[in-house]
Order: C-alpha cells, then sequence, then structure tokens
C-alpha cells in the first residue's frame, strides 16, 4: 500500500473522509449510497492504494467503535464537519516509537467485518 504523499490538504481530504465513513454506519448501505460514495472518491482522484490507505489509518481508527456490539450505532452517518473534526484529532495524536508502529499494523491491517464487506464492494464499482 503505498502512502497518500501529499501534505495533508482539508479541501480535498474532507469529502473523502465523509465518504469512507459511511462505510462504518449502523444501517444498510443502498445501492444509492455505494453510488454517492464511489462518485465521491472517484472525484477525489486519489488511487485505489491510496484510498485504502486513508480508510484504515485515517477513517478506521476513528469510526471502527461504531460497529461495535458494545454500544448503539450512529446509523445516519455524520455531518462533515464532525469527521473532519475527529479525523483531525485522531491525526494529531500521533502515536510515537513501537506504539506507533504497533496501532499502523493492527489499523492497517483489520476493518470490522461489516465495513471490509463494503470496502469490497467499493473497490469493485471503482474498478
Amino acid at each position: 500500500m503505498t502512502a497518500v504523499t501529499e501534505s495533508l490538504n482539508i479541501e480535498r481530504r474532507a469529502p473523502v473522509w465523509e465518504a469512507l465513513s459511511e462505510l462504518f454506519v449502523g444501517r444498510e448501505l443502498q445501492d444509492y449510497d455505494y453510488a454517492a460514495i464511489v462518485e465521491t472518491l472517484r472525484r477525489s482522484r486519489y488511487s485505489l492504494d491510496e484510498l485504502e490507505k486513508v480508510l484504515r489509518q485515517e477513517v478506521a481508527p476513528v469510526f471502527r467503535g461504531n460497529l461495535s456490539s458494545l454500544g448503539i450505532p450512529e446509523m445516519e452517518g455524520w455531518a462533515r464537519d464532525t469527521v473532519v473534526k475527529d479525523v483531525q484529532a485522531h491525526l494529531g495524536h500521533e502515536k510515537k516509537g513501537w506504539s506507533r508502529l504497533l496501532a499502523q499494523l493492527v489499523m492497517s491491517k483489520t476493518l470490522p467485518e461489516l465495513a471490509s464487506e463494503r470496502w469490497q464492494r467499493i473497490k469493485l464499482l471503482l474498478s
């Protein structure tokens, strides 16, 4: 997986964060939801590898808990300003040293099952 090499451009990244956060909502996504996500990701002009890195390292660590069985999930998604604020907060609390490497390894390899299934469908639609 290649790195997203640009410096963090919030204006460009925010729609991608918002679209990818939809993979973590508690309701069933409909065809029109997938179409909207795919359209946003296409417009971003990030490569598939870059999108996957953004998903796994920037979005999933923030929203994966919504698919946990331990709480009541958000069903309708989040407003863009909430997504941006939460992802920026996550990125601002960058771990260092071994804890950073361990967190990257764990987070980059695993997605909740439902989010993973949704991401596989989106990848097919993007190809």
